[in-house]
């Protein structure tokens, strides 16, 4: 009787042990899962970023160079008007 006590008992603490080694893993392993997805995420979003800068480059230089032919349009206009004497 002593020896099926004694053995139901350890059963039952090898089995609460073996729950909470397997809940800490289990853990583990979900934190590291959603750190790698973590990972991924800011890496798609870098890769975006870089990708808006550089249309953004291209369009600041666009505009740089329609800025500078409105100007010259301006300058042109003026030299006309001046000439026809307006």
């Amino acid at each position: 009787m002593n020896t099926e006590l004694l053995l139901i008992i350890s059963n039952a603490l090898t089995g609460i042990a073996a729950f909470f080694v397997g809940k800490r893993r289990s853990d583990a392993e979900t934190d590291n899962q959603v750190l790698r997805n973590l990972e991924l995420s800011v890496n798609i979003y870098v890769k975006i970023i870089e990708d808006l800068k550089t249309e953004i480059q291209s369009l600041n230089l666009k505009v740089q160079d329609l800025e500078t032919k409105v100007e010259d349009l301006m300058n042109e206009n003026r030299k006309l008007k001046r000439h026809n004497g307006l």
